[in-house]
C-alpha cells in the first residue's frame, strides 16, 4: 500500500512538471534502457518524432550541438535514445515505438482505460551545458500518425531581459507665417482756401459803416419826435 501511495505522489508531481513545460530538468542516469514493448510494438509498428531545441532567451533561434534524450516521463532518469542537435537546433528519433491507437481509442496494452498512458508514455530532455537544460512535455506515438513533431524544446536560461522604450520624440508645432495686412490708406480731405484778407477787411467795414449810420439816423428821428412833441 505504501508503494502505490509513493507512485502515486511521483506520478501526480511528474504531471504537474509535464503540464507547465517542466524548467527543472535533470540529466538521465540510466542511459541505453530499452524502449518499453507494447502491443503495437510488437506488430512492427514504430515512428519517429522531431523538434527544434531553442533557448528561453531566443525561442526563434536554434541551438546547435544540444544534448537531446528521449526519456521516460514518470522517471526521467531512464534515457531510452540520445542525440545532437544539428546546426539549426533541429533533432529525430526514429525507431520509436507505437504507444496508442487513436483510430481503436487504445493505449500501449491494447486496451481502452490505458489510452492516456499511450499518448503520454515519452518526454524529450535538453542539455546544454553553458546554457541550461530543460524538458518537453510528454507524448505518444499514434499508430495511425506515426510521425510526431514535438515542436520546439526550450532550455531554461533565464528570463530575457525588456529593452527600455525609446524615448518619444514631440513634434514641435510649425510656426503659422501670417501676412501683415495693407496700412489703411489715409484720405487727405480737402481744405477751403481762405479768402484774400484785404477782401474781407472793406466788406466788414462798409458793413459796420452801413449799422451806425443805421443807429444815428434812428436817434435823430427819435431826438425830433422828442422836440415836435
Amino acid at each position: 500500500m505504501y508503494r502505490v501511495f509513493r507512485l502515486a505522489i511521483v506520478a501526480l508531481i511528474v504531471c504537474i512538471l509535464l503540464g507547465t513545460g517542466a524548467a527543472l530538468a535533470f540529466k538521465p542516469l540510466d542511459t541505453g534502457v530499452s524502449l518499453p514493448s507494447t502491443v503495437w510494438s510488437e506488430q512492427g509498428i514504430k515512428g519517429s518524432v522531431s523538434g527544434t531545441v531553442v533557448t528561453s532567451l531566443d525561442q526563434t533561434t536554434g541551438v546547435s550541438g544540444a544534448y537531446v534524450a528521449l526519456v521516460n516521463p514518470t522517471n526521467p532518469n531512464i534515457e531510452y535514445m540520445n542525440t545532437t542537435s544539428d546546426a539549426n537546433g533541429n533533432f529525430m528519433f526514429t525507431g520509436v515505438y507505437a504507444t496508442y491507437s487513436s483510430t481503436l481509442s487504445k493505449g500501449p496494452d491494447g486496451k481502452s482505460d490505458t489510452i492516456q498512458q499511450g499518448q503520454n508514455a515519452y518526454m524529450i530532455y535538453v542539455n546544454n551545458s553553458s546554457l541550461g537544460e530543460g524538458y518537453s512535455s510528454s507524448f505518444g506515438i499514434d499508430t495511425n500518425q506515426t510521425s510526431f513533431t514535438i515542436g520546439d524544446v526550450v532550455i531554461d536560461a533565464g528570463t530575457p531581459a525588456i529593452a527600455s522604450p525609446s524615448p518619444t520624440v514631440t513634434p514641435q508645432p510649425t510656426p503659422v507665417t501670417t501676412s501683415t495686412p495693407p496700412s489703411p490708406t489715409t484720405t487727405v480731405q480737402p481744405t477751403a482756401t481762405p479768402a484774400p484778407a484785404g477782401n474781407n477787411s472793406i466788406l466788414t467795414l462798409l458793413i459796420t459803416a452801413a449799422i451806425v449810420i443805421l443807429v444815428i439816423a434812428a436817434v435823430a428821428v427819435y431826438f425830433l419826435y422828442l422836440r415836435k412833441k
